[in-house]
């Protein structure tokens, strides 16, 4: 009983501590995620959702580092992640992953005029040799998913991937193509279950793990160079127009990008102010398996982007604001 209680205290403070009664939650960076059982939270190169009130996380399985199954979680805090399913198993959803194929980097999206939930992903085989992408969709955001299609994107080949949805509602898969040389934007068609046209982005400039934000009619491109699990430069491209007209390569943040990689940026819209908040992967902080996810709020205006790494900072969700 004396054992049970303290852990009862434990979790009130914890609570208390992250989620105040003012409506303000606490976000701290540097240690491994666990979740709601305890366990700690695999889903490395995440990818995001709102929906329903909540967020949900997919990401990488690492715990058998080669082979991992997608797993997804949901949390309204961005803190207390609750274990929801694997919705992409090894053996089990497709007989050849876990064998000749691999996931990486899948990517969640909602699509309005199916109610289908469709994810994007990197489809791999043996030394990188495949670059290919994978789509699945589920009826219900827990699924069960189920593949749609894989191969290269329109005959191109693709590896480190995100996807991308417009304020009009039209969605795209944006990837590194043609062995990392360049980026190429997918347009999806209006079920986002396959590529209709594609546009190469910046080509010869070898990046990668490209995130795409629009804010104020322009759009703003996180990347990173290809070196692996190393970090780098985190560097940002602005353009007017989603298919063309992008701007030199810029620098942001330290030379390491905060010993970071993008995954994702996330936007909150609050009832004071919108603030957008970096999600990146930590990797090999350990090892691989043990790989940390880093949140920190940045600003974009007028074409720059603020770039400040913080070990702690506290977010109020409902009105949008950071401290």
């Amino acid at each position: 009983m004396a054992r049970l209680y303290v852990t009862i205290l434990v979790s009130v403070l914890m609570a208390t501590t992250n989620c105040l009664a003012d409506g303000w939650t606490t976000i701290r960076n540097g240690s491994v995620w666990l979740d709601t059982n305890g366990d700690t939270v695999q889903a490395h190169a995440p990818g995001f959702l709102h929906y329903g009130g909540r967020w949900y996380m997919i990401g990488e399985d690492r715990s058998d580092s080669w082979h991992p199954d997608v797993n997804m979680y949901s949390s309204d805090d961005l803190v207390h992640w609750r274990f929801e399913t694997k919705i992409i198993r090894n053996g089990v959803t497709v007989p050849e992953l876990g064998t000749r194929r691999f996931i990486e980097r899948a990517k969640l999206m909602h699509n309005p005029r199916t109610g289908k939930f469709v994810v994007w992903c990197h489809w791999e085989g043996p030394r990188y040799a495949a670059s290919e992408a994978a789509c699945f969709s589920a009826d219900s955001i827990c699924g069960p998913y189920r593949l749609e299609w894989s191969g290269r994107p329109l005959g191109v080949k693709s590896r480190d991937c995100n996807v991308f949805v417009d304020n009009d509602g039209e969605a795209y898969f944006v990837s590194t193509t043609e062995e990392n040389t360049n980026i190429g934007l997918f347009r999806l068609a209006d079920d986002y279950l396959s590529a209709e046209s594609h546009v190469c982005l910046m080509p010869g400039l070898r990046r990668e793990a490209p995130v795409i934000v629009r804010h104020d009619n322009l759009y703003y491109m996180l990347s990173s160079a290809c070196t692996g699990w190393a970090p780098n430069q985190c560097m940002l491209s602005v353009s007017k127009r989603l298919d063309r007209g992008w701007s030199q390569l810029e620098k942001i943040g330290d030379d390491k990008a905060f010993r970071t990689q993008a995954a994702a940026v996330i936007e909150i819209k609050g009832t004071k102010k919108t603030t957008y908040l970096y999600i990146g992967d930590r990797w090999m902080d350990p090892d691989l398996p043990s790989s940390k996810i880093i949140i920190f709020p940045i600003e974009f205006k007028d074409g720059k982007c603020i770039f400040e790494y913080r070990d702690e900072f506290r977010i109020n969700f409902a009105t949008g604001e950071v401290e």
